[in-house]
C-alpha cells in the first residue's frame, strides 16, 4: 500500500502543477485508501471515535478542491475584454513555505496485517499508553484502540477494543437508551459491579487479575443466543456509553457473543479491554486474545 505521506506529496504536486489526470501512483494510493476505508467499515461497529467522523468530510472537501482545479484547467480562463470584464493586475509571484511533514501518530496508523512479534500501540487515550505484542498472523489494527481478525462477526469472528475513562454502563443492553445510569462507573469495582447486574448478560463472577503490572478485575459477559437486535433501541445491543450519546460506545456484533472484560486502574485512570469472540471462534484465536492482554505493557 502506498504510504500516506506519498499520497500527500502527490496531491500537493497535482494541485501545484495542474495535470488533468491523476498519475498512476496517486490513483493506486486513492484506491488503496478506499480499500482501507471498507475494512474500517467492517471493524467500525467496535467503536465510534470522534475523529473518524471527520474523515468523510475531509475526503469530500479534497474531492471538491481537485474538481475545481481540474475544471478550471479544462475550461481555461475567461477571454479578456468580455462583457463585465475588468483589467486586473498581474499577481506578484510568491514562494509559499514548504510545510513540515507531519509527525507519525498512532491514531493515523492504517489498517494492516500486523507482523508476528511486532509491537502495537493499542491504548493511547487519557494519558495512558499501552503496547502489546502480536502473537500470531491474521491480526489487523486501526491505530485507534482496536485489534481484530478479518472477520469480527458471528459465527467465528474475534476482536479486541479498549476504552479509558468513565463509562456509563446500561442497566439493560437492549433498552439501553432508557437505562443510562445517573452516574458513570469511575473505578474497577464500580464497572464490574454494574456489568454483573446488567440484564441478560449471564455474567461470571469477577476475578482478580494483573494486567501490565496493574491490578484489576476480569468478568465474562454473554449475549443471549436468541437475542433479536432488531427489537433493541436503534438495533443496538449496548454495553456502555456516554451520558447522552445517540449510540452506545460499545455494542455487540451478534447473538451468542462472548466478551471477556479486563478492567484495571492505571495510575488513577480506568482502562477497559474487551476481547470478544463466539462459540464457533477457533480456540487458537481465543488464546491469541488472552495472550495479547497478557503482553500489555503500560508506559
Amino acid at each position: 500500500m502506498t504510504a500516506p505521506h506519498d499520497l500527500d506529496r502527490e496531491l500537493k504536486a497535482f494541485l501545484t502543477d495542474g495535470p488533468t489526470e491523476l498519475p498512476d501512483p496517486s490513483f493506486d494510493a486513492v484506491r488503496d485508501r478506499m480499500e482501507s476505508t471498507r475494512q474500517r467499515v467492517v471493524i467500525g461497529p467496535w467503536r465510534m471515535p470522534d475523529m473518524n467522523k471527520f474523515a468523510p468530510i475531509g475526503l469530500g472537501a479534497a474531492a471538491v478542491v481537485v474538481a475545481l482545479v481540474v475544471g478550471t484547467q479544462l475550461l481555461g480562463p475567461p477571454p479578456p475584454g468580455g462583457v463585465g470584464a475588468a483589467p486586473t493586475a498581474s499577481p506578484t509571484p510568491t514562494t509559499a513555505p514548504s510545510p513540515s511533514p507531519p509527525s507519525p501518530s498512532p491514531s493515523s496508523t492504517p489498517v494492516a496485517d500486523l507482523p508476528v512479534g511486532s509491537s502495537y500501540l493499542l491504548i493511547n487515550e487519557g494519558g495512558v499508553r499501552g503496547t502489546v505484542t502480536i502473537p500470531a498472523p491474521g491480526w489487523f489494527g486501526d491505530g485507534g484502540g482496536i485489534l481484530a481478525r478479518d472477520d469480527v462477526d458471528p459465527p467465528a469472528g474475534a476482536g479486541m477494543i479498549t476504552f479509558t475513562g468513565d463509562l456509563y454502563v446500561y442497566g439493560d443492553p437492549c433498552a439501553w437508551s432508557t437505562t443510562v445510569p445517573k452516574t458513570p462507573a469511575t473505578t474497577v469495582d464500580e464497572l464490574v459491579t454494574a456489568l454483573a447486574a446488567q440484564a441478560d448478560r449471564d455474567a461470571t463472577p469477577a476475578v482478580d487479575v494483573t494486567v501490565g503490572g496493574y491490578t484489576g478485575k476480569s468478568i465474562t459477559l454473554h449475549v443471549p443466543d436468541d437475542a433479536e437486535f432488531s427489537q433493541c433501541d436503534q438495533g443496538y445491543f449496548g454495553s456502555w456509553g456516554g451520558p447522552a450519546e445517540p449510540t452506545p460506545y460499545r455494542f455487540s456484533q451478534g447473538p451468542g457473543q462472548i466478551d471477556e472484560i479486563w478492567a484495571v486502574d492505571v495510575d488513577g485512570e480506568l482502562v477497559v479491554v474487551d476481547g470478544a469472540y463466539f462459540e464457533g471462534t477457533p480456540q487458537p484465536v481465543i488464546d491469541d486474545l488472552r495472550a495479547i492482554v497478557e503482553s500489555i505493557t503500560f508506559e
